[in-house]
């Protein structure tokens, strides 16, 4: 959900929504992600703050009154918003990944003994995940279901994953000749994508 002032114009098209790293600080998105219908991600920030993502996560949770698109409109909360995990970027300037087994458990302690409605997690594979490297994302599936395994308390917060991907791996500049690569960022092939799709659901 990039622009939430365009979000009347694709509701009947839209079954799931993300509210971005950059975005998930701001109140209009946190406000018009209240009265959406559908499930709601909402990422960590670039930062990494889990406090920033859990407020935002309980302001879309509540109701909330607010001017949207010069109408005064009023929702009753959506207890679907949920949290996404996409890595962060450090003060060093690094790729610092946050789905490993010992972040899994604190957000969960931190997460489910708050006041909130279906406390659940998706993890963003790609991103600062991954480095911006997809064909991490394999392995990174792997291995947070190893971890969702390992703890009754993850496997009870986890939802499934996010993956980047696309017809052709890899990514292109802009007006390059590779029909199906993406022209933003690097993303798995669709091959490696139904590969991994198949790999996960045989796990679980």
């Amino acid at each position: 959900m990039l622009y939430p002032e365009n979000h009347q114009y694709l509701f009947d098209l839209i079954s799931y929504v993300a509210v971005g790293a950059r975005s998930v600080e701001n109140q209009g998105h946190r406000l018009v992600a209240s009265g959406v219908s559908v499930p709601v991600g909402m990422k960590n920030p670039t930062g990494g703050s889990m406090s920033v993502m859990l407020n935002s996560i309980y302001a879309a949770q509540q109701p909330q009154t607010f001017i949207y698109r010069n109408w005064e409109v009023e929702t009753t909360g959506n207890d679907l918003a949920h949290a996404v995990l996409r890595g962060r970027i450090g003060s060093d300037g690094r790729w610092h990944a946050n789905y490993h087994y010992e972040h899994l458990e604190h957000l969960a302690s931190t997460y489910c003994g708050g006041d909130f409605a279906n406390p659940a997690v998706i993890v963003d594979c790609n991103h600062d995940n991954s480095g911006k490297r997809p064909i991490e994302q394999m392995r990174i599936c792997n291995e947070v279901l190893d971890s969702v395994a390992r703890s009754k308390t993850i496997a009870h917060l986890f939802r499934g994953f996010m993956i980047e991907s696309y017809l052709e791996d890899g990514a292109q500049p802009v007006g390059g000749e590779v029909f199906g690569k993406s022209i933003t960022d690097p993303c798995l092939g669709w091959e490696k994508t139904s590969h991994l799709i198949l790999t996960m659901a045989d796990r679980l």
